[in-house]
Formats: structure tokens, sequence, C-alpha cells
């Protein structure tokens, strides 16, 4: 069996279900994940081959549609409930699938492969409008396939194709957990695995910085160390956070249509406290910098952040420093509570919606973490958020609701299994799993012209699982308008690595 999920913006057609044994058909290697996904090109035996294996070879034509984001089981050709999967081996599925002016595609694969791989479709149609890719997850007890297309996306300018009107909140944005912490260092501190610019290139769009100030009294003095709790984050000297920051301002020149989140906390040893960090970053970083930051304290909209940072404020400011200060300053993010499950604050305001569940202190505590985390995406994609001029008045809108902030990181400093990398391994790659394969779904329903859920040798071995909720976002599936499809933001150590949330899916969801 398989089961096949569209996660394109167009219906699907699934049209026939060929099933041959190949003799030259090979194990799948483990390919990367994120934007290192490697592809695999689609098995095509020749004729003598197919010719030789005859016996084995099984055909149907069918009639599977699936509307985006909805699944469908598939029951192969020749299958039998009880057959030997040793026997099925080198069984290769091929898929032949319709797209309303896109034409016909074909890809082959084979269920029974026990690494992740991508699958490039071949077009059957001349000159076709759409190409495709999908994503094969070897989980038990079924398989599965999950179809996107393969446009080639710009990941520098992806938030271009969203309206201004969006809140930030109504948006899934990829994060990532320690942004800064990808230097050589101790495996416990470390978290990422490419800098900054690479991150933002390849379409991250909220970054987790941590800093300590330099000097922990006088604040004329601006430098600020980069840290990772106690810790400095590299073992070839102190890094500092003026190239983060310039990083970020190049990065907005260069595609002014996009937005960074930036949530600064102070961490680090010695006697500084957060009104000195508060004051440094004023005086030196955001004051002199005002036109490329959003300091405001509510939710904004993308059309009023295109090409600015959106300050997320993890550190107190004095009470009566400045008037700017005492009427607000950033998203307040103080109250942040430590390894929460869910939670919703600040109490005043709801701004965010938070699973930090950061205590991963035993290699078991790991599944837990994974069960933490998508039950989390399960509160962002039922929350509604209401658009100005489509689901709210234009002049008077209901304010945005809150970012769904979601946490994939975890770690123990005395453990080895536990440390960032080895977490990220198990909870990465059950995240895009789980994206992929069951996200957002309702429990199978059959629709009258497909076969029951009732087994046997037919392509009829599932039936049809639609998306939850309301569809009719009008905002091609960001999550606007209703319910429906939202991720949040997903924060994520060694996001290029070991699986996770693919960008472009995501995007899109």
């Amino acid at each position: 069996m398989l089961t096949v999920r569209n996660l394109t913006s167009q219906p699907i057609c699934i049209s026939r279900v060929e099933r041959f044994e190949d003799p030259n058909a090979s194990q799948s290697k483990a390919g990367g994940y994120f934007f290192g996904a490697t592809t695999t090109p689609s098995v095509s035996p020749s004729a003598p081959q197919l010719e030789e294996h005859a016996q084995s070879f099984h055909r149907e034509d069918v009639d599977v549609t699936l509307n985006p984001f909805e699944s469908y089981t598939l029951r192969a050709p020749g299958d039998q409930v009880n057959e030997d999967k040793t026997a099925r081996s080198n069984s290769t599925l091929r898929l032949t699938m319709e797209s309303p002016g896109a034409g016909r595609h074909r890809v082959d694969t084979n269920p029974s492969h026990t690494q992740k791989s991508t699958l490039k479709f071949t077009s059957l149609s001349p000159n076709p409008s759409h190409r495709y890719t999908a994503l094969f997850h070897p989980s038990t007890p079924t398989p599965h396939l999950a179809i996107r297309e393969s446009s080639a996306v710009d990941y520098r300018n992806w938030m271009a194709a969203l309206p201004d009107t969006l809140p930030l909140s109504a948006i899934s944005i990829p994060g990532t957990h320690n942004s800064h912490t990808y230097y050589k260092a101790l495996p416990s501190v470390k978290c990422q695995s490419v800098d900054i610019k690479t991150q933002l290139e390849n379409g991250i769009r909220f970054l987790d910085i941590r800093a300590q100030p330099v000097h922990a009294s006088d604040a004329g003095k601006k430098h600020m160390y980069l840290v990772h709790g106690a810790f400095p984050i590299s073992l070839t000297g102190p890094k500092y956070l003026d190239p983060i920051l310039e990083t970020c301002y190049s990065f907005l020149a260069a595609h002014p249509s996009e937005s960074i989140l930036v949530s600064l906390k102070r961490e680090g040893v010695g006697s500084s406290t957060d009104e000195h960090f508060a004051r440094i970053l004023q005086d030196h970083y955001i004051g002199p910098n005002a036109s490329r930051w959003h300091t405001e304290p509510t939710i904004p909209y993308l059309g009023r952040v295109r090409a600015k940072l959106v300050l997320l404020r993890r550190y107190s400011t004095a009470p009566s420093a400045t008037s700017m200060f005492s009427s607000g300053w950033g998203l307040d993010a103080t109250a942040w509570p430590y390894n929460c499950r869910s939670a919703t604050f600040p109490p005043a305001a709801a701004t965010f919606c938070l699973q930090d569940f950061c205590e991963v202190l035993v290699p078991a505590a790991i599944t837990q973490k994974v069960e933490f985390a998508n039950l989390h995406l399960v509160r962002a994609a039922e929350a509604s958020h209401p658009v100005p001029g489509v689901t709210t008045d234009a002049t008077n809108p209901v304010p945005p609701g809150p970012l769904f902030l979601n946490f994939l990181s975890g770690s123990n400093f005395w453990k080895r299994a536990c440390w960032p990398e080895s977490v990220a391994k198990v909870v990465n790659r059950r995240m895009e799993e789980w994206l992929c394969a069951g996200h957002h779904l309702q429990e199978p329903v059959a629709r009258p012209a497909q076969p029951e859920c009732s087994g046997g040798a037919g392509v009829g071995g599932g039936a049809v699982r639609r998306v939850k909720g309301e569809m009719g976002d009008g905002g091609g599936g960001y999550g606007c308008g209703g319910r429906g499809r939202g991720l949040g933001f997903g924060e994520v150590d060694y996001w290029d690595e070991y699986g996770g949330v693919d960008e472009g899916g995501l995007m899109k969801m």
C-alpha cells in the first residue's frame, strides 16, 4: 500500500497505477532535508526488462481525484493483504496523474524502500506548464508519497507573493532556534550548521538571537557577545552581534518584499541587566537604524513591515527610561514561560501562543517533544486570522490573532544523546513526516465515485482524507480568512539537515 497526498494548490487525478518487478531497482539513499534534498530520478525499466518480468506486470486505470492537501491510500494492482513483504522488495509502483491545464505526469517509486527520497515526475505531455516532485517517506505501517509542484521558487523573495493585508500571525513562517550558533563550538552549544545569510536566502524569516553586553555597566560601549546560555558560541574567539544585524540589513535592502522577525534576549554570565542591555540596543543598534526596525508593541500587517526587522523583545526595559519605552517597545515577550508545553501570553494582550518544551533530559523524552510540537501545529491550524477587507472590516479591523511559536528544539547539556543535533535528528524527521502525511486531515471518507476502504487486490485499499476546517480562505493557502492550514512559526535546530518542514510546502499550508 501507499498513501498519496496532494501538497499542490490544484486538484490532481491519479488515473493509472502500474506495478512491476524491476531487477535494476536499488534501495534509495537517504536524501538531504529542507533545501539540501537530493532528487532521485524516476526508475524507467527498458522494454526487454519489462518483457522478461511480464508476469509481474499489473496495470489498472483508476479515477482518484485529490483536492489540495487531501490524501488517499492506494493498494497497488496485484497486492495481497497478507503478501510477504520480502516478495515485493523489488516491486515498483508507477503512478500516472493528471492536473487541469498541466497535462499528464508519471512517477515511479518502491514502497518497500526504507530511506526517504525525492522523486522527479516525468511529463507525458508536450510543453508542460507545471512540473512536479514527490517526497517519499518510508513511514510505518503505510509509506507515504507527498506530491508538490517543483516550480522555481525563489526563497529569497517568497513573501512578495503575499498580500499586504495579512497580519504576520496569519503566515506560516519558518525560523531557527539559536540562529547564530553555527560556528565551531561545543556540540552542546551549537544548534545550526549554516550562517545567517544562508538561512535568509533559503526562506528563514524568524531569527532567535541571544547576546551579552561586553561591558556590564557602561552603556556607552556598544559591543555585544553572541552567546548560548552561559557559553560562548565559538571555540575560535568571541563573535559579535553587529555582523548579524548587518547581514539582515543587507538582505532586506536586496529583497525589500521580505520581513524578518528578530527575537532578542540577554543571556551569558556577568552582572549586566536587562535594562542595560535595552539601553545599548536602543542607543547603538536600533535607534541609529530606526527606519529599518518595526518596534510597535502590536502584531503588524505585512505591508507595514516589508524591508524591516520586527522586534520580538525577550528582555525588560526600564519602566520610565523614556517615553518611547513607556508606551511599549517591540512585541513584548518578557513573560515567556520556561519549558512550556502550551501557553498564551501576556495575559493582557495574548500576543503569543507558545510551545517551547526544551528540557529533553533523556532520549525517551524526544517522543514527548514531537507530540507537543504536533499538538501545537494543530492549534495553529485551527486558529482564525481576520484579514482586513476579506473577513473583517477594512477600516476598523478585528485585531490580529496571536503569533503561534513552535520551537522544535530541545537538549540536555549533560547527556550526549540529548544534545541539540541528536534531538534534531529525530524531531525534524518526525515533523516532516507528520506535515507531509497527516497534518490537518480528517478521518478518511469515501466518495461515491471511489471504492470503499475494503482492502482486496484493487486500488481501493484506501479512502480520501479531506482537510479539516474552512478551505475558502482566499489567500492561496496561507492560513488567512478563517480556519485551516496555517502552521504558525516553526523554530528549528539544524534546519538544513535531518528532516523537518520543507519550506516550499510550509509556505503553502
